[in-house]
């Protein structure tokens, strides 16, 4: 063969025509495998620096693509990397804002469906809370103590006795709402009320629409044609004595009925009526009585139908039982006081008692009957004297005791 004559710059340029080859190979063990075969074949001596700057720019050629990709790709994945990590970073950073926003507007949400502000909320808790913690919760009687001020609603409803021969009074409280009229409250609480768990007759809510006018301060109760009023004499008295106890001292001066917005209704042996009885000095000068249900620890305070023209002739029925009515005695026999005084404006009354009576915590239900029946003689407290203790219950019975607000509280707020 004939020697090559071609330079190495002719050999370079060729090899730079050849087609590009990517050696995945670590460079080290490819020029360790080429060199084992050099030194094998031990070529003459002028032959090994040609080979050798051949190979070497051969292999430069080959590799600087590829070592170029290499770097070009490692930097790559580095910049995607970071651009991975910075993007998971912020969606993060994204997905946590609109988790806790998502959050705050379901809890708004929430809140409007509920239909409870805050400021709704703290007022029934402080109304709930001032009716179940006081001294006076077990007590029979609503006490001025127990109102929430200026935010309760105090609503008493005559109901029937399971015999239909009475009508007990029940009070309860409902957070009052600012510019509602108590009509509004009294008829929307109607529903609530637990007549049957109570011991007593399913009375309410009466089937009727109720509409006051304030101007003329009067009550229309608009019936059905088909209103179960109109059957039997039981019944329509019932309806009549209620609600003249229910309206009574509720500024109401004329309540008014109509059927299906026609004047009258028809009221059994009544006939048909327009006008029902509203009539305050009804409701005074009574004495209150105990009505017993089986089952109840506590009996219901319940006034008698009867008036009186004194105290003293109200504390003497209270005394004894009314039996045709299942009233039962508020009052032991041997209650029997040595003075009753009056004060000269008439709003304390004074009991002086007898040395050889002495009262203990048993007679606190006797107590609030007393405070009751005052209350009917317009007095606005009692005091005791030789009562042989200093108190009962949460009274002090040295110091003059305001009378109820109301009697026999019941809770009907769920």
């Amino acid at each position: 063969m004939k020697k090559s004559q071609l330079s190495d710059k002719q050999l370079e340029e060729i090899l730079g025509q050849m087609p590009k080859i990517k050696d995945h190979r670590d460079p080290r063990d490819i020029y360790q495998n080429i060199a084992h075969r050099v030194e094998k074949r031990k070529m003459p001596a002028w032959v090994i620096p040609s080979a050798a700057m051949a190979a070497v720019l051969f292999l430069a050629f080959i590799l600087s693509p590829g070592l170029m990709d290499w770097n070009q790709s490692a930097d790559k994945s580095m910049n995607s990397k970071s651009s991975s990590e910075a993007n998971m970073a912020m969606d993060m950073d994204t997905s946590k804002k609109e988790s806790a926003a998502k959050k705050t507007a379901d809890q708004a949400d929430q809140n409007i469906r509920l239909g409870t502000t805050i400021e709704d909320k703290n007022t029934e808790n402080k109304f709930t809370a001032k009716v179940a913690e006081n001294p006076y919760a077990s007590l029979n009687a609503l006490y001025k103590e127990e109102l929430v001020g200026e935010e309760s609603e105090v609503l008493t409803y005559a109901i029937p006795d399971q015999n239909g021969q009475i009508l007990v009074p029940i009070t309860t409280t409902i957070p009052k709402e600012e510019d509602k009229p108590w009509i509004d409250s009294f008829t929307e609480t109607m529903p609530k009320l637990k007549e049957e768990e109570w011991g007593l007759s399913e009375f309410y809510p009466v089937d009727a629409t109720f509409k006051y006018d304030e101007t003329s301060k009067t009550l229309n109760m608009d019936v059905k044609a088909d209103h179960p009023y109109k059957d039997g004499s039981t019944s329509s008295t019932l309806l009549l004595d209620a609600m003249s106890q229910n309206l009574s001292g509720k500024g109401i001066d004329k309540l008014t009925f109509t059927t299906e917005q026609k004047p009258g209704m028809d009221l059994g042996n009544y006939g048909v009526l327009k006008e029902g009885p509203i009539t305050t000095a009804a409701n005074e000068m009574r004495a209150y009585m105990f009505y017993q249900q089986d089952g109840n620890k506590q009996p219901f305070l319940v006034p008698t139908k009867e008036q009186f023209d004194s105290i003293m002739l109200a504390f003497e029925q209270m005394r004894g039982n009314i039996e045709e009515l299942q009233l039962t005695a508020s009052l032991p026999k041997e209650f029997s006081p040595a003075k009753i005084e009056p004060e000269a404006d008439h709003t304390e009354l004074k009991i002086i008692l007898d040395n050889e009576l002495a009262l203990d915590n048993e007679f606190l239900p006797n107590l609030e009957a007393i405070l009751m029946t005052a209350k009917e003689f317009g007095y606005q407290s009692v005091k005791f004297e030789n009562a042989g203790t200093e108190q009962i219950g949460p009274f002090k019975l040295n110091d003059p005791i305001p009378v109820p607000v109301a009697p026999n509280k019941k809770v009907v707020i769920e």
